[in-house]
């Protein structure tokens, strides 16, 4: 190979890097965009407001199920013991556990069968008013 075919090729091959680096972007829904983790159905339901965002999000697959603050329905469902969700990121299967028992509030643990116990929670966009 020339010189001269091997700096085109140089060329092309870091053209083609960042141009797929700049079109993929960090994405407008990524876990970091719902900073609030939701352990409770109280407090999802609390987050049930109109344009609030709330999300069944798994850390290691970078998935997210999201969903408006008005489908209460839909996220309550989230906090049924014994309940199962398709995780988008990996094809798992999140499964839901009742936790620790306070008064008649729960926590729930969402793990993913194939991320792990430490990966999926509920988050929402909407910050503690």
């Amino acid at each position: 190979m020339t010189l001269i075919t091997k700096l085109h090729l140089a060329i092309a091959l870091a053209a083609g890097i960042f141009t797929t680096s700049a079109i993929a972007g960090p994405g407008g829904n990524t876990p970091k965009d719902y900073p609030r983790k939701i352990a409770t159905k109280e407090e999802a339901m609390e987050c049930c407001v109109p344009k609030a965002k709330v999300a069944m999000a798994c850390t290691d697959c970078k998935a997210l199920d999201v969903k408006g603050g008005e489908d209460k329905k839909g996220i309550a469902a989230w906090f049924a013991p014994d309940s199962k969700h398709d995780c988008s990121g990996c094809g798992g299967k999140i499964t839901v556990t009742q936790g620790e028992k306070k008064g008649a509030t729960a926590t729930y643990k969402h793990v993913c069968s194939k991320c792990g116990p430490d990966s999926a929670y509920v988050c929402t966009d909407h910050k503690k008013a």
